[in-house]
């Protein structure tokens, strides 16, 4: 459970950082996220203690894999924004945890008990609770954010069933992979390259990394149908504390109303 605290933490971290990041009207994202993949790279591959004769070409394939999703997945979010608002995008991302919970509770027979199952519903109805529908105009976008971010998380899970155990090196190829990507997504749009947007990126590299690391290691002793919910309404309710504490946000009667579920959620998650 220690390795899925220190995930929520880093993810947490991430999200306060973004936020005071955005505060730059001409922020340059992409190049914000070039950083982070570069610097998380290297991190990666200095922590990495594989030694290379014994990584395998599924690790590799795997990790290009995902950091391809990874950096479509956000891509795809940046469109579902400016097309369906952010809420609406936000809340779809956020309720796509039901895809990984599923794959691990039907396709690998993970057991939980009744209170977890109403755990999760009552924390996917809280994030449900806080979404704007009416902002729907694209269902299309919609759905592929859904499934694109259920199905790019649900992959850290069955990497950690069917690896090789080389968390190390499915990690690097991650982040590099994604990485590359991203250069090339910005050579594309030919953008003006601003090295501050860069080291902000560099800045997140390090917890970046290490959400994803905690977490593919927490996956060894917290079942993913547990951890994925927890994962989520756990980053959400820090966040909130961030922003009451640092940021001196205001939340309304509903967004208290839901904040109050997501802790309910998470006591019933805890129940074994």
């Amino acid at each position: 459970m220690i390795n899925l605290l220190l995930s929520i933490i880093c993810s947490a971290l991430i999200g306060n950082l973004l936020f005071l990041y955005q505060k730059d009207k001409h922020l340059e994202i992409l190049q914000v996220f070039l950083g982070n993949y570069f610097l998380a790279s290297i991190f990666s591959f200095a922590a990495n203690n594989t030694p290379i004769s014994s990584i395998r070409l599924y690790d590799v394939i795997f990790g290009v894999i995902t950091g391809f999703l990874f950096l479509t997945n956000f891509v795809v979010y940046q469109k579902n924004i400016k097309v369906n608002g952010l809420s609406l995008s936000i809340g779809v991302m956020r309720i796509s945890l039901i895809i990984p919970t599923l794959m691990a509770i039907f396709f690998f027979c993970e057991k939980i008990i009744f209170l977890n199952y109403l755990g999760i519903g009552i924390i996917l109805f809280s994030f449900a609770f806080q979404t704007e529908i009416r902002s729907l105009h694209n269902f299309i976008w919609i759905a592929v954010l859904f499934v694109l971010t259920g199905f790019t998380d649900g992959l850290l899970k069955i990497y950690n069933v069917h690896g090789l155990q080389q968390d190390g090196a499915f990690v690097f190829f991650l982040f590099f992979s994604a990485f590359v990507f991203n250069l090339i997504w910005i050579a594309v749009q030919r953008r003006r390259f601003v090295i501050k947007y860069f080291f902000f990126g560099m800045i997140l590299g390090i917890p970046n990394q290490l959400t994803t690391r905690f977490f593919l290691n927490s996956l060894e002793t917290v079942k993913a149908a547990i951890a994925y919910p927890l994962f989520a309404s756990s980053v959400v309710l820090i966040t909130v504390l961030c922003d009451l504490l640092i940021w001196k946000k205001k939340y309304n009667l509903k967004q208290r109303f839901a904040f109050a579920l997501l802790i309910l959620g998470i006591v019933f998650l805890n129940i074994q």
